[in-house]
């Protein structure tokens, strides 16, 4: 009743609120545990260890808002704002017969760490600055997520899937719009030790029936 494994993908992120609304494109490495509770239904939770998020193409507005200390720049080049989490789904999942599944519940986040960044063109030269903002930012996040997949080889093997979190929380202590966190994930979960736990159980079966 219990699947333990990796979780890793591709993610796509933006701040509400903001001008911009370009996708952020990051990557997400954790690791999730499957609980079966009554037959179809399960708990899938874990931690997502390194979850980067944030937006990209950052409107002149967006800058001042997010760091407002920052009161002279380039008008060319373009800027980004980057947030790294720990985070937490808790959520109630159904695999219907013919191995899809959906899944929806809470998720909880922890920001590590904060940081907007420079690109900026001259000639041949690219330019990169970074200034770490973590403290315009509040520590703690929590949303809503949910989500649908397909579990492989007839319902034994990888969980692939697409799972969307919006945020409840406003994320900015500096801006005086509304920001949240919104975030496609897609996903590939590895199960870790099914094989053995399948050996093992098939070595009892066997000991059981040789004796009887």
């Amino acid at each position: 009743g219990l699947e333990f494994g990796l979780d890793g993908g591709v993610n796509f992120s933006q701040i509400s609120g903001m001008e911009e609304t370009q996708f952020a494109t990051n990557i997400h490495l954790g690791f999730y545990f499957d609980i079966r509770v009554h037959n179809q239904w399960s708990i899938n939770t874990g931690v997502l260890v390194k979850s980067n998020q944030g937006a990209s193409s950052l409107s002149r507005n967006d800058v001042f808002e997010l760091y407002p200390e920052l009161e002279n720049y380039a008008d060319s080049g373009s800027y980004s704002q980057a947030l790294g989490y720990f985070n937490v789904p808790i959520m109630m999942k159904y695999k219907f017969k013919n191995h899809l599944f959906v899944e929806m519940g809470p998720q909880l986040a922890l920001m590590t760490n904060a940081k907007l960044t420079y690109q900026h063109e001259y000639g041949d030269i690219e330019l990169n600055t970074s200034v770490k903002n973590t403290d315009a930012f509040r520590r703690l996040d929590a949303g809503l997520v949910a989500g649908v997949g397909y579990k492989l080889r007839k319902g034994t093997g990888m969980n692939i899937g697409l799972k969307y979190y919006e945020g409840f929380v406003d994320v900015s202590k500096t801006s005086s719009l509304h920001n949240t966190n919104r975030v496609f994930y897609l996903k590939v979960d590895i199960p870790i030790g099914r094989e053995k736990a399948k050996e093992n159980a098939a070595k009892k079966a066997d000991a059981g029936s040789t004796t009887n």
